[in-house]
């Protein structure tokens, strides 16, 4: 396979998702490219002599990346693909991969740092024309059948707490210190300094991780570090394919729609800010508890949303539903925030288009399934 040609058409239109940069590929000692990403990006043989990423990986398993059997993420979190340099900017491959292979052509270029406006949901319209929700409800797993699950609740798009959900987990059945066998030798990527300011943009301070050791770290955890910054989070990592076994995917939706599971370890006081979704999500809670503020998609006006990208997909907000500005966003006084905390055991099915702000009250981790349901579409 002609690997410069290949990684030619990777980046050829990478600027055209908002991404600039030196990426470097080194398959072998003496086997290696690097790409300079731009309006007009161009690869060449050899070594960069200042890359901002360096990427560590065998031709096998670059060549399954680029064939669609095998994922970036995956082979990084077992170890098999290694990353240095930049790690924002490292994040973003996944993004340029899937445009080259979804045909790579020329668009607009999209801003990463920029906030656009956000378009308007099929799902504000749903919950728009619901009675307002007051609570969420708890509800045990035994007394939630999977055909009431999706004749009331998915199809209105109404958030619920299904309790007991991980009985059958073997993940939740271990204690932290029997879960660190299965963690050995598998990597993450925690996000460090002010990482709620810069949700979503590509200049968050990313690293690369052991899983193992972080969650050793977490004997001693912070709330706050000593310049008010939160604590490290490794957050919205995929989940390894070593750890698919200790889980189980809920039954409430066919498992072929379901999106590769995510996982999210952290110490009490990490914080992801107000935001939304573009698909159905259930939210796992295995151990320790996180709290949520949620509310009704059709508050987007009144929260102040803003968008990664101009098609919408992740939302943001500018309203802190713990501080409202009402000088700002006087019509943000009418917006009904649900507050709910997860327990460990928890499963909470958290509707596409309901913004949602979750910190961890405790040292936690959780596992997330997104799903294209296709409610609403």
């Amino acid at each position: 396979m002609d690997l410069h040609a290949i990684l030619t058409k990777l980046f050829a239109n990478a600027g055209a998702v908002g991404i600039e940069g030196i990426f470097q590929f080194a398959f072998a000692p003496e086997q290696a490219f690097w790409s300079e990403v731009k309006a007009h990006s161009r690869t060449e043989r050899g070594r960069h002599a200042h890359p901002d990423v360096t990427i560590e990986v065998t031709e096998r398993d670059f060549l399954g990346i680029m064939g669609g059997v095998a994922n970036v993420e995956e082979l990084f979190a077992s170890g098999r693909l290694k990353i240095s340099g930049n790690m924002g900017l490292a994040t973003m491959l996944p993004q340029i991969i899937d445009h080259a292979r979804q045909g790579g052509t020329k668009t607009d270029k999209v801003d990463m740092n920029k906030r656009y406006p956000t378009p308007a949901r099929f799902s504000e319209r749903i919950s728009a024309s619901l009675p307002p929700l007051r609570s969420v409800e708890r509800r045990p797993r035994s007394e939630v059948s999977v055909s009431e699950f999706r004749s009331r609740y998915l199809p209105h798009g109404i958030p619920l707490i299904i309790s007991d959900a991980l009985q059958d987990w073997p993940l939740f059945k271990l204690s932290r210190e029997e879960s660190l066998v299965h963690f050995a030798e598998l990597q993450g990527i925690t996000r460090h300094g002010d990482y709620v300011k810069k949700t979503f943009s590509a200049d968050r301070d990313f690293r690369s991780t052991s899983m193992a050791d972080f969650i050793a770290s977490l004997d001693t955890p912070a709330s706050k570090n000593a310049d008010g910054t939160p604590p490290a989070y490794m957050g919205n990592n995929i989940l390894p394919a070593q750890l698919m076994q200790q889980i189980k995917h809920p039954p409430y939706f066919e498992q072929s729609l379901f999106i590769a599971p995510r996982i999210w370890i952290g110490p009490k006081g990490t914080l992801t800010p107000l935001h939304r979704d573009d698909t159905d999500n259930m939210f796992a809670q295995v151990w320790g508890r996180k709290s949520f503020i949620l509310a009704a998609p059709h508050h987007r006006e009144a929260l102040g949303t803003w968008s990664t990208s101009p098609e919408g997909g992740l939302d943001g907000c500018e309203v802190n539903p713990d501080a409202p500005d009402y000088q700002r966003f006087p019509t943000s006084r009418d917006v009904n925030f649900l507050r709910v905390t997860l327990e460990a055991g928890d499963l909470l099915f958290l509707p596409e288009g309901w913004f949602h702000q979750v910190e961890s009250v405790s040292t936690s981790l959780s596992v997330n399934f997104w799903v294209n349901s296709g409610r609403g579409w």
